[in-house]
């Protein structure tokens, strides 16, 4: 019952995000978000999926990064969370730009290319 609530929180967040992600988006501390999450909070669960779906797209090589396609992806994505910013003192003022950060750093679209790449290199050479 959790999941689907959290899952139906993140689908709310991202009707929502479709249009530019404004300024004011971001209103709660990365601190409070690493706390919320530690906690497992299903609101902030539902913020965060939200957040990572509405920056998912960027055109932007510096500001792109992956979605784990995988079924437990949303699990993951919060103990990636946790685990990035465990250790780190100085979390980001915005729960936003923590959550880009984080996505960007431990999904980064880079290696997604790059292993697809690879991916297509060795099949081929499979073939000849």
């Amino acid at each position: 019952m959790r999941c689907v609530a959290a899952i139906l929180v993140g689908l709310v967040l991202s009707v929502a995000s479709n249009a530019a992600v404004p300024e004011d988006y971001s209103f709660i501390s990365g601190d409070n978000l690493y706390d919320a999450l530690s906690q497992e909070s299903m609101v902030l669960q539902g913020y965060t999926l939200g957040v990572v779906d509405a920056l998912k797209h960027s055109s932007n090589p510096e500001e792109c990064f992956v979605i784990p396609l995988r079924p437990d992806a949303d699990q993951v994505i919060y103990a990636s969370f946790l685990n990035y910013w465990k250790d780190r003192e100085n979390r980001p003022a915005r729960a936003v730009d923590a959550i880009a950060l984080m996505m960007r750093l431990e999904f980064p679209c880079i290696a997604e290319h790059s292993k697809s790449t690879q991916t297509n290199k060795n099949s081929l050479s499979r073939k000849n």
